[in-house]
């Protein structure tokens, strides 16, 4: 995660911006965002790693589940995150250093 994280955050705020303020709305994009982004990250890695073919396929599915039952709980831990460095909630601000 931390060579994409910055990455991550970025495309969450973008696929964020399409929730609505409803929690199942909130839900839901939180973890399309994640499985959108990561899923292809990690099949690349196990492919990477010499898995092919029904191998290669079970881990994508299982790493596809996990994304869409996490998704949410990560997206609030990453707002979480944000309030203790004062950073508004959906990432309206980058979060950098450099800023303060």
């Amino acid at each position: 995660m931390v060579p994409v994280a910055r990455s991550y955050g970025i495309w969450r705020d973008w696929m964020m911006r399409r929730a609505s303020d409803g929690r199942l709305s909130c839900i839901l994009w939180d973890s399309i965002a994640l499985k959108t982004f990561q899923v292809p990250i990690y099949a690349a890695i196990i492919a990477a790693n010499g898995a092919s073919g029904i191998g290669l396929f079970y881990g994508i599915l299982g790493a596809t589940v996990m994304m869409l039952v996490l998704g949410r709980p990560y997206g609030a831990f990453l707002n979480f995150v944000r309030g203790m460095f004062g950073l508004p909630a959906g990432g309206e601000r980058p979060m950098s250093l450099s800023e303060r």
